[in-house]
């Protein structure tokens, strides 16, 4: 009984209209963002195979910074550069609590996802990068943690969900704040592993990816415990390493 109101009630959300977050054009209950502002959304035509910002194509695959010197995780995906509207909704969904719009951001990272495994190996398990607690009673929730719990359910099932291997223990200030260098030093040892590393090929997952100071400071951590790969899943990428 109780499955049937379910799938009657998923059935409804189809046709129930109401306007889209984003442009206030007509939508419907179980697509908070219409077509329109979901294809608006920027996606950039190439990018480096391992840091992930966008790039000229080029026989390397790779962009000038990561032949020179590559970073310490060893790819990062992501569908969507960090501009408008995507900034917006990533925003909406880390401050203001619009939880609703984590289902339509997950599946174009899905998809590529899906695309970017398929003569590749799947990592073993995917961790979310971590609030401290402080931020975490503050907000409510960790916007990450979410993510990847969406992620999980459009992904093989042998893919493992991690939300206790890592931990923050360092409250620092907002990295949106901070340039490049200052990141880094406002990173630093910012994170610890709660439990033995079982695991060697790890996804970390984050809303956005900025200079990579978090998720370095991370692949450090998980490296230095016997990771041999780190693959970084971000909902959006800035378009440079700024």
């Amino acid at each position: 009984m109780l499955k049937t109101i379910v799938y009657n009630w998923f059935k409804i959300k189809q046709f129930i209209e109401i306007k889209c977050i984003l442009c206030r054009g007509f939508t419907t209950l179980n697509q908070p963002l219409c077509t329109l502002c979901l294809n608006s959304f920027p996606v950039p035509t190439c990018f480096c195979s391992t840091c992930g910002i966008p790039i000229n194509e080029s026989e390397t695959g790779l962009c000038p910074q990561c032949i020179i010197q590559p970073p310490l995780f060893d790819h990062c995906l992501a569908p969507f550069l960090y501009q408008f509207p995507i900034n917006k909704v990533l925003q909406m969904v880390k401050y203001q609590s619009r939880l609703e719009l984590i289902k339509p951001i997950t599946q174009p990272m899905a998809d590529l996802l899906s695309d970017f495994y398929l003569e590749d190996q799947w990592p073993e398990v995917v961790v979310p990068v971590p609030l401290h607690e402080k931020r975490l009673r503050k907000r409510g929730y960790d916007q990450a943690l979410l993510l990847a719990k969406a992620l999980k359910k459009q992904l093989p099932d042998v893919i493992t969900l991690e939300s206790h291997l890592l931990k923050r223990v360092k409250h620092s200030s907002p990295q949106q704040n901070l340039d490049a260098k200052n990141r880094q030093k406002n990173i630093k040892q910012a994170f610890a592993l709660q439990k033995d590393l079982q695991y060697r090929h790890i996804a970390l997952v984050d809303d956005v990816v900025t200079t990579g100071a978090t998720v370095s400071e991370i692949t450090k951590l998980l490296k230095k415990a016997g990771a041999e790969r780190v693959d970084i899943w971000s909902i959006a990428r800035t378009p440079e390493n700024q």
